[in-house]
This record gives C-alpha cells, sequence and structure tokens, in this order.
C-alpha cells in the first residue's frame, strides 16, 4: 500500500501520488473450476489488507539523505457487488539531510514533514496486470524515470509492494497532503496503476493472488495461474 502506497514517494525530488477514475469492462460467467466465490475473494483481500495497520520503513539513498515512512491503513471496504475496493490510509514522511547539508534559505524543520490522507477506489473490472516487487526496486525505478539514474536507494527493513495495472488511467484517488504547518492540499488524481505497501512478501503473494482471482472473477483482464 497507496501498501497506492497507491503512491511512490521519491526522496528530495518531491512526493507525488497517483490515483484513478473508472471505465466499464464485461463480467463474463463465472467457471465452475474457479474457486472460492467473489464475496469470499474479497473478504480476504479485506482482512488482509485491514491487518497491515501501520507498516514503517526507512529509504537511505546513495546521496545521503534518508525519508522515513509510515503508511497506516485506516478503513477498507472490499465490496463484491460492484467490484470494487475503497481504501483509506495515511501517510507520514520524515525527510533527514544528509551529513553537513542545511535547509535552504526560507525552509525549516518542518517543512521536512509531509502527512497525507489517501482514499482510493479500485475497480477489479478495470485492472488488467498485478504484480509484486519489492519496495526498494519501486523507488529505485522511480529515481530513474525522474532522471536520476545516478541515485540508489536502501529500504529497511525490507517491506514489498503489491500493484494493480492498467492500460489507461483507470485508477482514481483523493489526497490532502499538509506539508509543515501549510494548509493541507486537496487532490483528485488518475493513473494507470495503483499499489499496497505490505509488510512480507508472503502475505504480499497472496494478496496478489488474491486479487487476480477477484479481477477474474470480475471479468478483468488478469490470467489465473494460482489461487491463494
Amino acid at each position: 500500500m497507496k501498501m497506492k502506497y497507491r503512491l511512490t514517494c521519491v526522496l528530495v525530488l518531491g512526493f507525488a501520488v497517483t490515483a484513478w477514475g473508472q471505465q466499464s469492462a464485461p463480467t463474463p460467467a463465472t467457471p465452475a473450476d474457479s474457486g472460492p466465490t467473489l464475496a469470499a475473494t474479497m473478504q480476504f483481500i479485506q482482512e488482509k489488507l485491514s491487518e497491515q495497520g501501520q507498516v514503517g520503513w526507512a529509504e537511505t539513498a546513495s546521496n545521503g539523505m534518508t525519508g522515513r515512512k509510515f503508511v497506516n491503513v485506516s478503513d477498507v471496504m472490499a465490496d463484491p457487488a460492484s467490484c470494487s475496493l475503497f481504501i483509506t490510509y495515511t501517510i507520514d514522511i520524515t525527510i533527514e539531510l544528509a551529513k553537513g547539508h542545511t535547509l535552504k534559505p526560507g525552509f525549516n524543520a518542518d517543512d521536512l514533514h509531509t502527512h497525507t490522507v489517501a482514499t482510493d477506489t479500485i475497480s477489479f473490472k478495470q485492472v488488467e496486470k498485478i504484480t509484486v516487487e519489492k519496495k526498494q526496486d519501486v523507488v529505485n525505478q522511480a529515481y530513474a524515470e525522474a532522471g536520476h539514474p545516478d541515485i540508489t536507494v536502501t529500504v529497511t527493513p525490507p517491506v514489498f509492494s503489491v500493484k494493480l495495472w492498467a492500460s489507461s488511467a483507470v485508477f482514481s484517488e483523493h489526497t490532502s497532503t499538509t506539508k509543515g504547518k501549510q494548509a493541507p492540499v486537496e487532490k483528485d488524481a488518475t493513473s494507470k496503476w495503483d499499489g499496497f505497501t505490505i509488510r512480507d512478501e508472503e502475505t504480499a503473494n497472496k494478496v496478489a493472488k488474491a486479487m487476480t482471482h477477484a479481477t477474474e472473477l470480475c471479468g478483468g483482464g488478469v490470467t489465473k495461474k494460482e489461487l491463494f
């Protein structure tokens, strides 16, 4: 998560939150050998995401900066009737300056802390691919895509991202972000992917398999390989 950690936060470069919209997709008949029902599958997803509670880690960059991040899931609702997942969580990020670095004029220590409340809506009808990735790989890829392949990050302890993908921006998210003592900034956005931060790989794989099954039952584009 965000977990969307529907969300990838890039050290020093800033904090970006991605989000998503909706489009229709046909729902085929459920195969007889499809395993757990959609209701049971959605309940499993809801329970596993809720169990994560607060997940914390540190991202130490090769330029000496460290970001301490905490994602806390406060509310999850998996609705089988609409094939949708609704999740609310908070993200707290504190940046620690590299040794010998100081803040630019006009900035103070409060500006090194960001608090975000995010609400994501995901339709499994529109998911096309689901992956499990190490958070460290996700962050390093974000640096590379931002034009900074020279910066690499080590994530401790290791945490994992379950990421859902689509070929168009179908995932939606509303965020309220407060930087330091500034006023909150509200934002609605859409994206081609959303994700959840999970503290251990075994649970991440189970959640990904359950979401793959839910996507298949809802008529999404994922091909089932193994039930959870």
